[in-house]
């Protein structure tokens, strides 16, 4: 059974049934929504304070439910390692993200991307799109994060394709 070419196939399936709906939203919103998108930020300075465990999965889990991928294949996962871990193996994450609460490596499932011309970047653009919703989020919650690119000094086990980190933490201001 492969469930991202099922996905890929009721979306197809969908796509021309599917009755658009256009949402009008109001001022109020639509300005609130611009400041979150222009107060998110990458925080590498985290505190000592813990987020929450549910607040923090939650999270990734709504980011990745709600990104959009290629094909709608969701192929797109995370699993969790220690900072410490973080900080040793990613080249652009040395010195700060020890520091972190959390993080999060997001990998994209060699099985979602078969076509050979999208493996060398389909995965990484799907990765971006779940990176931007949990910035977003972490924004809305008061959670500070960063990104990680997938440059490591040593292999990340994995079958998958390694698309880079994301580091949450709480932080001051």
């Amino acid at each position: 059974m492969d469930v991202y070419q099922d996905r890929y196939l009721e979306h197809i399936e969908n796509k021309m049934k599917r009755k658009q709906e256009k949402h009008i939203y109001s001022d109020e919103e639509h300005n609130t929504f611009t400041k979150i998108m222009l107060n998110r930020h990458s925080v590498r300075r985290f505190n000592d304070n813990k987020i929450n465990e549910v607040d923090a999965l939650e999270l990734m889990q709504i980011a990745i439910s709600v990104a959009p991928s290629s094909c709608n294949r969701k192929g797109i996962y995370y699993k969790e390692v220690t900072p410490e871990y973080a900080e040793r193996v990613l080249v652009g994450g040395k010195n700060w993200v020890g520091k972190a609460n959390r993080v999060f490596f997001l990998f994209g499932a060699k099985q979602c991307y078969k076509n050979p011309k999208e493996i060398a970047y389909m995965p990484y653009l799907d990765a971006g799109f779940v990176a931007q919703n949990i910035y977003l989020l972490c924004e809305v919650c008061g959670i500070g994060c960063c990104f990680i690119n997938p440059n490591s000094r040593e292999p990340i086990e994995s079958d998958d394709y390694f698309c880079g980190a994301i580091a949450v933490g709480d932080y001051d201001v």
